[in-house]
């Protein structure tokens, strides 16, 4: 039996489980973006020397910003960025594109290009259009892709040289045609990223809401049942066969019993401090009983919400649960509690072999909803995970009285 006094090597913490789908997609969306635009910058080196005959040098260097400045800068950011900072880096990449087309007639000295190239920034006109497709809705995205094609190719139009110039309208639309497949790639792997976040996540609150309601069933069965095999039976035996000594220690075990179920009145379902130590005792042993709760409680702990009780007990007894069948066979295990006036804390920790949080796959609910997700319900709850492979494993749920 391991007690509070048991050896557990520190555990490291690593952090939050895997990200979302979501946003691991736009890390990879924001990666590629990155290295297409360090891809065309060597490619169209020679084209942006050959416009300098034609452009003045203040727009090519505000243009090469504008363009590949914010271009690389979302590879750059790309691991180490929220998904909407990701989504805002793409939105000024794809008007930055805009506004370099925009100052190109004030930058045009009115000479020709002699090359069916034309203008350097012609040769990735879908790029931009595929950053717009990470920053806003698909319908401004697209109008975004069919408003560059049309003027990209008209200015190409207007400063190549007559003999370089085909029919813009074919160009145009070959130009539109070509950008669109990957355009439209890019639209549909986000969208489906951004549904199964969604789906993800309301699955988490609707298992997280299930599993409270099922702790809630479960003690209002085990209440239900205190009644008829403690209550009922005390006033049918007093009832039949009068009072005696079995009868009376039936009901001074009967009133123990109901006391752990005794809150404080204060106009909601509140459980005492006793009745939270028994329920959290309960709850750990019936996972596995080889394991003692250590209590340490101050003066001023009086009563709990019993939904908060019911919550943390329930969550405790996941983790130890967890605990029994990943940690190992010769893992031992400690389970405190700490009650305060305004808190209540609750640490399950073992030495077994560990684990990496971030390595849990997304559709592995035991942790993001037995645990996290049960303490995210709870106005004032949260809960930790702490592990490393080799080091052990930690999980802290708490509760702090809101104010």
């Amino acid at each position: 039996m391991v007690t509070a006094s048991a050896s557990i090597p520190s555990v490291v913490e690593t952090g939050d489980d895997a990200q979302p789908a979501g946003h691991r997609i736009l890390q990879l969306f924001s990666l590629f973006v990155g290295g297409g635009y360090l891809f065309y910058l060597v490619l169209v080196v020679g084209n942006i020397g050959q416009s300098l005959d034609v452009m003045a040098t203040w727009w090519t260097v505000t243009a090469l910003v504008l363009i590949f400045g914010t271009g690389l800068a979302m590879g750059a950011f790309a691991l180490r960025s929220s998904s909407a900072s990701l989504r805002r880096t793409a939105a000024i990449t794809a008007i930055g594109y805009v506004i370099a087309l925009a100052l190109w007639p004030l930058a045009w000295d009115g000479g020709l290009i002699a090359s069916e190239r034309g203008m350097w920034f012609s040769q990735f006109s879908g790029l931009p259009a595929i950053v717009a497709a990470a920053a806003w809705r698909p319908r401004w995205a697209f109008v975004y892709l069919a408003a560059v094609t049309v003027v990209v190719q008209l200015i190409n139009h207007e400063v190549r040289a007559p003999e370089f110039n085909g029919p813009v309208l074919p160009e145009i639309a070959w130009s539109f045609a070509f950008c669109m497949i990957p355009f439209a790639a890019s639209v549909m792997g986000i969208r489906t990223a951004g549904i199964l976040d969604a789906t993800r996540e309301s699955a988490y609150a609707a298992a997280a809401q299930a599993a409270a309601t099922q702790a809630r069933a479960l003690e209002r069965t085990r209440f239900d049942a205190l009644t008829h095999d403690g209550v009922m039976s005390t006033l049918l035996g007093a009832s039949r066969q009068g009072a005696s000594e079995r009868l009376a220690q039936q009901a001074e075990r009967t009133m123990a019993d109901m006391d752990n179920y005794d809150g404080q009145s204060s106009g909601e379902d509140v459980a005492s401090a006793n009745a939270t130590v028994a329920q959290l005792r309960g709850a750990v042993v019936d996972a596995d009983p080889t394991v003692t709760l250590d209590v340490t409680r101050s003066d001023d702990a009086q009563s709990y919400p019993v939904e908060v009780v019911l919550t943390i007990a329930a969550a405790a007894s996941e983790a130890v649960r967890n605990s029994v069948h990943h940690a190992g066979a010769n893992a031992s295990r400690v389970v405190r509690a700490v009650l305060d006036a305004d808190s209540l804390r609750v640490e399950v920790l073992d030495d077994g072999v560990g684990f990496e949080p971030r390595s849990v796959a997304p559709q592995r609910l035991g942790i993001a909803v037995s645990i996290r997700g049960r303490l995210a319900v709870l106005d004032g709850g949260s809960a930790t995970v702490d592990s490393r492979p080799g080091r052990g494993t930690r999980i802290g749920l708490s509760w702090t009285r809101p104010r």
